[in-house]
């Protein structure tokens, strides 16, 4: 879209139906990837730039002074149908998940792990010849809640997976 700057127009949104949460199965080269059912969202994480605060008893204009430091990146919330009968959530694999990729298995055992996002085609630039967009993340699962039973509800499990490097370079 070219400069928008005092002009009206058309607006247009992204919107993530179409989207897949993928998780690395092991050792295979290349590596093998299993989709997570029943993703409802996916919550990307604060992305953060620290700062110190340089402020001395001389700083112009009496005003704090900071430098920024270190980018960060926060967890990835998953939310998904909690399916205690499919591979995805159980210890044992299945379903296209091994005994140590589950992720239950990834939680319990403090896996670090490589998983994939997957954008609709709709991310993708117009006019692009590339239909989908992988966003590649190293990381770890950091928190697996089982919600709440009721009486007539369905249960959602609540997944975060904090990446343990900087994966904005393959943002589109």
């Amino acid at each position: 879209m070219p400069d928008v700057t005092g002009t009206f127009y058309d607006g247009d949104a992204f919107i993530g139906y179409g989207a897949e949460f993928l998780v690395g199965q092991g050792e295979a080269s290349p590596e093998i990837f299993a989709a997570v059912p029943d993703v409802e969202s996916i919550a990307f994480g604060d992305m953060t730039t620290g700062t110190v605060d340089t402020t001395h008893l001389r700083s112009r204009g009496r005003h704090r002074e900071r430098k920024a430091t270190l980018r960060d990146s926060g967890p990835i919330t998953l939310v998904v149908n909690y399916r205690p009968d499919n591979g995805a959530h159980m210890q044992a694999g299945g379903d296209g998940f091994s005994a140590t990729h589950s992720l239950l298995s990834l939680w319990r055992n403090v896996t670090e792990n490589n998983f994939k996002l997957i954008l609709p085609e709709d991310a993708a630039a117009p006019g692009s010849p590339v239909d989908l967009i992988e966003l590649p993340i190293r990381g770890v699962i950091t928190k697996y809640t089982i919600g709440q039973l009721t009486l007539d509800g369905k249960m959602a499990c609540t997944i975060d997976i904090t990446p343990l490097h900087d994966f904005s370079g393959d943002l589109p």
